[in-house]
């Protein structure tokens, strides 16, 4: 791990045995660039801390109206009708007949992560439970003669139905994100089975059987163990196989049986541990686990002492070792949130102080309107990085990526991702910025294009009604194909230096449609200028030897400035 991921983990570790890592990843995963749960070993504990928080308040609450218990169901399903309520308002809704309706604007994160979004899903099944406690037991309502068995097999059938439903039908790509309406398809199914699936039932027979039950009994060890064993193949830059991948599923299936015989069922045995003994043991394992976390904060933070043995340097951070060339930095090149907050800080700072061009600005015709996602961002970064642009005053007009820049008759929400669309609903529109876009004598558009706001992109320009006197400008997109920042660690200046890659086919294929449809004094393309290698192939890393991006699209502080002096040298940018 990199210093910052080693700090992150440090972090996690002690959100976990606080009973709030689901809060601490929302924080942390609730930016544009965080990937963070393809990089944490223990992103996945956010459900368990959801679990213990629920834990934490619904036997108060038993307690509380334990005398008063129609009293306790009316605040539950008070409280699940809310929480289903915000849990719609974050993931929206898309309508079967009209994919643009939504109910409510909100940020999905917080929805997903924290309670709030999720009560109403665990409170279905204390619903459950109260309903076979009411009926005694489950015995009793397989003998209940208001339920024959007719009923009990359609009812298990359609839970089944459900939940595989929802594995096969419910892809990302085409719904928002979870938890919201849809939710309702699992969890009524998880429901319906608890209640209806016993041994008279197909579902019942079926789920009884030993290979499945055995998947049930370690499938919590296996919930474990997944995410520790993806992510560490991941620090190491290894792509898997079918069969790897198969492979890997049999040694967590492997773990989580051992888990499950060797932890699991000995400490729930009270014959073998007594409550005070697991209260001491799992008291003990918090104050071990805050230690270690507390020790990887203070490694990851400790500045490195280096040293330098015949024009090498050797820097040392307690007990780790790296042997580097002189002057090498990677390390702190790489610090992922370092260099996404680098991205965006001086486009969002400036178009937070700088919301409209000043009266000074009217006669000098120097207004330079600067209109994109983060690669708008990272153009801002280019003109400060090679000091250019420094006699126009730029102001900045934020579109996300996912909405695009498009003004047309055709409605771009049936372009978008249903789990995006409700932020490009209201907000995201490049028609708020028509009104600036009058004002600028330059306006330059950059963003990770699509196809089909590339094909769009003339009855758009057209839509902006400018003026002959009016400059506009459009950066194509950039790429530098697949990166893997751990591999590049401890390699040779030599090696850095003579890495190149293609850029994704996509990204070639969209800027040939920008360059056949915009004139040349317009279109900027980046690829053609930066990508001067063999068989077109970009650098990495500059001649010094400093990582350009670090994620394949995104610039580092030195790939600004490398990307930087290349576009403003060359035509068009070179003549402003």
């Amino acid at each position: 791990m990199s210093p910052s991921r080693l700090e992150e983990f440090g972090y996690t570790l002690i959100s976990i045995i606080t009973f709030c890592s689901n809060i601490f990843f929302w924080w942390k995963d609730d930016k544009y660039f965080s990937r963070i749960s393809e990089l944490n070993p223990l992103v996945h504990t956010w459900s368990l801390a959801v679990e213990e928080q629920f834990y934490l308040v619904f036997p108060l609450l038993c307690y509380l109206f334990a005398k008063r218990r129609h009293y306790l169901i009316v605040l539950l399903g008070f409280l699940s009708v809310f929480s289903f309520f915000l849990a719609q308002w974050g993931g929206n809704f898309v309508s079967a007949p009209n994919p643009t309706f939504y109910w409510f604007l909100q940020h999905p994160l917080a929805t997903f992560y924290l309670p709030i979004g999720r009560i109403w899903e665990l409170l279905m099944g204390s619903f459950v439970a109260f309903y076979l406690r009411n009926n005694n037991s489950i015995e009793h309502v397989e003998n209940n003669v208001c339920i024959s068995r007719f009923v009990s097999q359609i009812l298990s059938l359609l839970g089944l139905w459900l939940i595989l439903t929802s594995i096969f039908l419910l892809d990302s790509r085409i719904i928002p994100p979870f938890p919201n309406c849809y939710t309702l398809m699992p969890t009524s199914g998880a429901a319906l089975i608890l209640m209806f699936a016993n041994q008279n039932t197909l579902v019942g027979r079926l789920l009884s059987t030993q290979l499945l039950r055995w998947i049930g009994l370690i499938s919590y060890s296996g919930y474990l163990w997944h995410q520790p064993l993806l992510v560490f193949i991941r620090l190491q830059s290894i792509t898997l196989s079918t069969i790897e991948s198969i492979v890997l599923i049999g040694i967590v299936l492997l773990l989580a049986a051992f888990t499950y015989f060797f932890i699991e069922q000995p400490f729930r045995n009270r014959t073998l541990f007594s409550r005070k003994q697991i209260f001491c043991i799992s008291s003990a394992g918090a104050l071990i686990i805050f230690l270690i976390a507390s020790s990887l904060l203070i490694h990851a933070n400790n500045a490195p002492v280096s040293t330098k043995v015949n024009n090498t340097t050797i820097i040392s951070n307690e007990s780790r070792y790296l042997i580097i060339e002189e002057e090498d930095t990677y390390l702190k090149d790489i610090d992922p949130f370092e260099l996404s907050d680098y991205t965006t800080r001086l486009f969002d700072g400036h178009m937070r102080k700088y919301p409209t061009f000043s009266d000074a600005s009217k006669l000098t015709n120097r207004r330079l309107l600067l209109i994109g996602d983060s690669f708008a961002q990272e153009f801002m970064n280019m003109a400060m990085e090679t000091k250019s642009l420094l006699d126009y005053e730029i102001r900045c007009y934020y579109v996300r990526c996912y909405c695009q820049i498009y003004i047309g008759a055709e409605d771009r929400l049936q372009w978008i991702a249903p789990g995006h669309r409700g932020m490009c609903i209201n907000d995201n529109d490049v028609r708020s910025a028509l009104p600036m876009i009058r004002q600028a004598n330059v306006i330059i558009l950059a963003g990770a294009w699509k196809n089909w706001s590339a094909e769009r992109l003339p009855k758009t320009i057209e839509a902006f009604s400018l003026t002959k006197d009016q400059k506009l400008l459009v950066l194509g997109a950039k790429n530098f194909g697949q990166i893997s920042l751990p591999s590049y660690k401890n390699k040779s200046f030599a090696y850095r230096t003579g890495l190149f890659q293609q850029p994704d086919e996509e990204f070639l294929y969209i800027n040939a449609i920008m360059k056949q449809t915009l004139h040349k004094s317009i279109f900027i393309d980046a690829l053609n200028m930066i990508c001067t290698y063999p068989n077109m192939t970009c650098p990495i890393f500059t001649r010094n030897g400093k990582i350009i991006t670090y994620d394949g699209w995104h610039l580092t502080k030195h790939g600004a400035r490398y990307v930087g002096n290349i576009l403003f040298k060359n035509y068009p940018l070179n003549q402003l």
